[in-house]
């Protein structure tokens, strides 16, 4: 899957977000690597599209009952301000209608 995403023209990218979520979790023999990989990867700013895009994300589904957390609510208004793909382990977290989200191969 993802061969065939670069393939069709489309890149690998990361966002404040998901860098954040990795500095916290990275176990110190993994640093090294973790670094290299997200030096690799394209950095989708989080500006004030994203922000309004997630604050709306997260409005119009509290009104649904359900519950987007800040962090997830960043990473698919930056994907959606972006034209981006979100790739995901948590695909039920992602909602949204407008944006495509898809499970990493293997899944």
């Amino acid at each position: 899957m993802l061969l065939d995403l670069l393939g069709a023209g489309h890149w690998l990218g990361t966002s404040c977000v998901n860098i954040a979520e990795i500095e916290r979790g990275v176990r110190p023999k993994e640093r090294k690597a973790a670094t290299a990989l997200l030096e690799r990867l394209r950095f989708l700013e989080t500006g004030r599209e994203a922000a309004v895009r997630a604050g709306r994300y997260q409005r119009t589904f509290e009104k649904r009952g359900r519950t987007i957390h800040t962090a997830d609510a960043l990473v698919a208004g930056t994907a959606r301000a972006h034209g981006a793909i979100v790739l995901t382990d948590n695909v039920r977290d992602f909602p949204m209608t407008d944006l495509e989200v898809q499970a990493p191969p293997g899944d």
